[in-house]
């Protein structure tokens, strides 16, 4: 039997969430509209007849926030044993798009777009690797030497794929650059400005001051791991304060990424850098397969949680995470926003009053009050996540 649902004005009708939408200065509680793949307008008189919706959802109590987006993490699960699936592991966390943090090179970013990213539901883009061979395996590091780079292998990709690419990816630290100083880390920028493109750099357990690495960096390019204290060398000088080369490089342009990983943030380090001023641009997990859903590092929300914790504004929190990434990934307008237009990206999240305590990996304790639960995932006017009790059908979600 052929069933055909009649058409409605509206798919969706997300009423009475408290909506944060950065991008448009938008923190407070309203409705969001949702026609086909897009955020609808309101009607003009501002009414919303309840015959027009094909699906009323009620928010009374928890948060209504553009779809999230994971800045940085890696994806490649089919290539190496350190990636995670795209889909699986981001929508029930209320990410509807993300950035692979250079997981492959040159010789397997190809196969990386058509056999991962061009089949995912979430939007994506990647950081191509200059070691050509990526990130193959934990059991030993990849190849740095800039004679080793395939700068025509490069080209070609970025020729060909210039909508899947979001710019280069170099690591540096112990273990990877030990005896060849910043020589590799010129090398990188070089590259980048030949092809036009920004260089992410993974900078823990530097061996190099922090100053001399920022100093290479220009407007665009991202420093991984604000909040490392692995090794002598991090962001604050030895009077706590943030570095005066680390601001100059701020106000040059240069992105600073949270990527908080297991091992990339050191709660005192972060907690005396925002008390400073000195927030992340971004907000992300660097999730791999040993951290997804551990203690340590979790997943967005949680990660969201303890900068929360850590001191940041709730509006700021988001704007790290939605408006702020989708600039950078040359998405603006479309991704990152509730604005009328913009992909129909929506997170439902609940902020729940609980009393806990946050351990990094250095050992230091963080109090936190508050943990961002997911609750709802819609990505591009689709359902693809739902907390079973996120319905009035169970009596929890309150209609006013």
């Amino acid at each position: 039997m052929k069933v055909i649902e009649p058409e409605k004005k509206y798919d969706f009708w997300f009423k009475n969430g408290h909506v944060i939408d950065p991008a448009q200065n938008i923190d407070k509680v309203c409705d969001v509209l949702v026609k086909g793949n897009k955020i609808a307008a309101a009607p003009e008189n501002g009414v919303v007849d309840p015959r027009d919706i094909k699906e009323t959802v009620e928010c009374n109590g928890y948060y209504v926030l553009p779809g999230l987006i994971d800045h940085h993490a890696h994806f490649s699960w089919n290539f190496n044993v350190t990636g995670v699936e795209p889909d699986l592991y981001t929508l029930p966390s209320g990410v509807t798009s993300a950035c692979d943090a250079g997981s492959t090179g040159s010789s397997g970013f190809e196969g990386f777009v058509r056999s991962t990213m061009q089949p995912a539901l979430i939007t994506m883009k990647a950081s191509i690797n200059v070691a050509s061979g990526g990130l193959c395996t934990p059991q030993y590091m990849e190849d740095i030497r800039p004679e080793n780079y395939d700068v025509k292998g490069l080209e070609d990709l970025f020729d060909r794929y210039p909508q899947w690419i979001y710019g280069l990816k170099f690591r540096l630290g112990k273990d990877i650059s030990d005896g060849q100083g910043v020589e590799p880390l010129k090398a990188s920028v070089k590259l980048a400005r030949h092809l036009n493109t920004r260089l992410s750099v993974h900078a823990t357990y530097p061996l190099t001051p922090m100053a001399d690495i920022v100093n290479e960096m220009g407007s665009g390019d991202v420093l991984c791991h604000t909040f490392q204290k692995m090794g002598e060398h991090n962001i604050l000088d030895e009077n706590n304060r943030v570095r005066p080369e680390v601001w100059e490089a701020r106000n040059r342009g240069v992105i600073f990424d949270c990527a908080h990983g297991r091992i990339h943030c050191c709660f005192p380090l972060a907690q005396a850098a925002i008390e400073q001023g000195f927030m992340p641009d971004v907000i992300s997990t660097d999730l791999i397969t040993f951290s997804a859903y551990q203690e340590r590092l979790f997943s967005l929300p949680v990660v969201l949680s303890r900068l929360l914790a850590l001191g940041m504004p709730l509006v700021e929190v988001i704007r790290c995470c939605t408006q702020t990434p989708a600039r950078l990934m040359g998405l603006e307008g479309q991704i990152g926003t509730l604005k009328p237009g913009a992909f129909a990206d929506i997170t439902v999240m609940k902020i729940e009053d609980r009393d806990f305590t946050f351990v990094d990996s250095y050992g230091n304790s963080l109090k936190s009050s508050r943990i961002l639960i997911p609750q709802m995932t819609v990505k591009a006017g689709k359902t693809r996540y739902r907390q079973i009790d996120f319905t009035q059908m169970f009596g929890l979600v309150k209609p006013l």
